[in-house]
């Protein structure tokens, strides 16, 4: 007799359940909540948010071209929030600077320069000064990312064309490169990849005392400038500052902050960052400061205008050329408004990312007509240049082993969070509970929101002892949270359980022996996969590797607004409670809650801000943010940095402060 297919498996379903051998994912079927493809759910909705903050942008800007005073006070509000951002800056010290090596050339000498932009730390640069009597006009060479930094072939064109055109060149060696790679072995071997890569893992800690490494670029700078005006060659108020991509956003900081710089050419680096971050453009760490939020590219070099401004762009580079169209226009519109058009231009040769010729000469050109008062064009010719190691300002090569034990910028971010203790002690000993839940959620970025949560049921099913259902948790202005719930077939539930796994909650689903001992204990097992988590994680092609987090672009974007990551999800296990809660059958349950690795610090946080996690334990994570101070190289860093977190507290003082609700497993 031919028995039919279907009918087989049926009774072969039928079997495995009456014997008990139906493992939960038979049963199940899929993990999946979500009616729809997730990967990019998550950054559709914080592109969301970063085109509502540029909108009001677009709208105060404006209003403010509507007069100069208007455009004045929105330049000086462009500036108190670059500041806020900024971080406090140390004092001064002495530079101690020195001249290691002089190299003559034809019109020109080239020194090899050491100066301290903090005690121990130590800057390298090359100075270009003009033959013939001073003083003369200086500008600060900001460099891009190459390795060989101010050694790099473009960047030694441009300081020389500059010096044969009566201009005194400092070309500053930015830390992890050329030679000041910060995260090095003994013999002063690179222990990353290089230095978007380094950039971007040192600044994970600066953000956490309130810093970054844009700012710290920033004082190295503003040092540089401070070591010209030691300079008798130099004419102190005939400064200007040129730099190209990494060190165009250099030129744009610098800009903004110091009214020592007068003229600036920032050099494949100008666009609209709205429309970069949009297209994936996701910065390096030395290439954002958290917080910017409706600050566009063009407001840092509006801030301190008008000053003269060339932009130099390549129309077929990689940053986007209709953000540098629009963003000019923007720019022209503002000038026009001041009253200074001429001081405004842009130019645009046919070639991609770099200081090519063209435009070397026309910044040159640009340079002399504003500090010379000079009109005549500029050619470059040839004018050669050095191997790197006649350009070393270091007897190694590396300042981490010519100055051992040399200042590093980890040293000096830990440093901070040493100095920064007495403030948090300060601050803690002074804050009952509910004053200190209101920091924390300010800190994080945590946004209250009190509108119903609704549930859409997606699917469900029957295991032995249980039933599931697949929930996709709806609230307004949040993301949808995808949630899996196990209930006992059999008698009232004891506890509710949460378990947040930081693989997403298909791992926890796969564990069928935690689902039946849940099960068999009376109790509600939860698994929710939180924002960029799981069902909704990040395209891992969409995240350059060189970052060291899954989810770093995402994680930028959320800096950018405000929002951490951490805070983001704090307000998903809110939304969660929020809704179990608000089932009459579980409304007085106790609530316990299980995380480990990256949602260590984010069920942390939630525990000590909502006491109806009667229990929460945290496993396999870190119990304090200074791990990521004492160890910079690990991954996925950016999921738990809150900007400023460490200016108030760490983790272990809000275990301290839980009543005994939280426990961290990993001690």
């Amino acid at each position: 007799m031919r028995v039919h297919p279907m009918r087989l498996k049926k009774t072969f379903c039928a079997w495995l359940m009456a014997v008990g051998l139906a493992p939960a994912a038979f049963a199940q079927s899929s993990p999946q909540a979500l009616t729809w493809k997730a990967q990019t759910t998550f950054n559709a909705y914080l592109l969301r948010d970063l085109h509502a903050a540029y909108d009001q942008r677009r709208e105060r800007l404006q209003k403010a071209l509507a007069s100069p005073q208007a455009l004045k006070e929105y330049q000086a509000q462009a500036k108190r929030q670059y500041l806020s951002v900024l971080g406090q800056f140390p004092e001064k010290g002495p530079l101690n600077a020195k001249t290691t090596r002089q190299l003559n050339q034809k019109g020109y000498r080239i020194e090899n320069v050491i100066y301290q932009s903090r005690p121990n730390h130590h800057a390298t640069a090359n100075l270009y000064v003009p033959q013939g009597k001073g003083p003369f006009p200086a500008v600060v060479l900001l460099n891009g990312h190459e390795m060989t930094s101010k050694a790099t072939e473009s960047y030694q064109k441009t300081a020389r064309l500059f010096a044969l055109n009566g201009f005194v060149v400092l070309s500053i060696d930015p830390f992890s490169q050329g030679e000041r790679v910060q995260l090095t072995d003994k013999t002063g071997k690179s222990l990353t990849r290089g230095s978007t890569t380094e950039h971007t893992l040192l600044n994970a800690g600066a953000n956490l005392v309130g810093s970054s490494v844009a700012a710290y670029m920033l004082w190295d700078n503003l040092r540089g400038i401070d070591y010209l005006e030691t300079r008798p060659e130099v004419d102190r108020n005939r400064i200007g500052a040129i730099g190209n991509s990494g060190g165009g956003t250099q030129t744009a900081y610098l800009m903004a902050y110091d009214i020592r710089i007068k003229v600036a050419a920032p050099c494949s680096y100008f666009t609209l960052r709205e429309r970069s971050l949009e297209l994936g453009g996701i910065p390096d760490g030395c290439q954002f400061i958290p917080g910017e939020e409706q600050l566009e590219f063009a407001d840092f070099l509006l801030m301190s205008g008008p000053k003269p401004l060339l932009l130099l762009a390549g129309e077929h580079d990689f940053v986007d050329y209709r953000g540098v169209q629009e963003g000019y226009q923007e720019l022209q519109k503002v000038y026009a408004t001041l009253g200074q058009p001429q001081q405004l231009k842009l130019f645009t040769w046919p070639d991609g990312h770099g200081i090519s010729r063209p435009k070397r000469e026309v910044a040159v050109a640009w340079f002399r007509k504003w500090l010379y008062q000079d009109e005549k064009p500029v050619q470059e010719g040839e004018i050669g240049t050095l191997p790197e190691k006649d350009l070393l300002a270091t007897t190694t090569g590396q300042a981490n082993t010519a100055f051992a034990p040399e200042t590093t910028i980890p040293d000096v971010t830990y440093r901070q969070f040493k100095a920064l203790a007495p403030q948090r002690q300060a601050f803690l000993a002074e804050q009952n509970t509910a004053a200190l839940q209101a920091k924390v959620r300010e800190v994080i970025g945590w946004r209250p929101n009190t509108s119903p949560v609704s549930s859409e049921l997606s699917g469900e099913s029957q295991g032995k002892n249980y039933r599931l259902e697949k929930r996709i948790l709806l609230r307004q202005g949040e993301l949808p949270l995808p949630v899996l719930i196990y209930r006992p077939l059999t008698g009232k539930p004891h506890k509710l359980v949460i378990r947040l796994e930081e693989k997403g909650k298909a791992a926890a689903a796969k564990n069928d022996s935690l689902i039946q001992g849940e099960m068999a204990a009376g109790n509600v097992l939860v698994l929710p996969d939180l924002r960029g988590v799981g069902e909704t994680q990040d395209d891992p092609k969409l995240n350059d590797p060189k970052y060291w987090t899954h989810e770093y672009r995402n994680a930028v974007l959320s800096l950018h607004l405000k929002r951490p990551l951490l805070g983001q999800r704090v307000q998903d296990l809110v939304t969660l409670l929020d809704f179990l809660h608000a089932q009459p059958h579980w409304k007085n349950l106790p609530v316990h809650v299980w995380a480990n690795g990256l949602y260590g610090p984010v069920l942390t946080h939630a525990a000590f801000l909502d006491e109806r996690i009667t229990q929460a334990q945290v496993a396999e994570s870190i119990s304090s943010f200074e791990t990521y101070l004492v160890k910079p190289i690990q991954q996925n860093m950016y999921s738990n940095v809150v900007p400023g977190l460490l200016q108030f507290y760490d983790l272990p003082d809000l275990v301290n402060r839980s009543n005994a609700r939280i426990k961290n497993l990993t001690l």
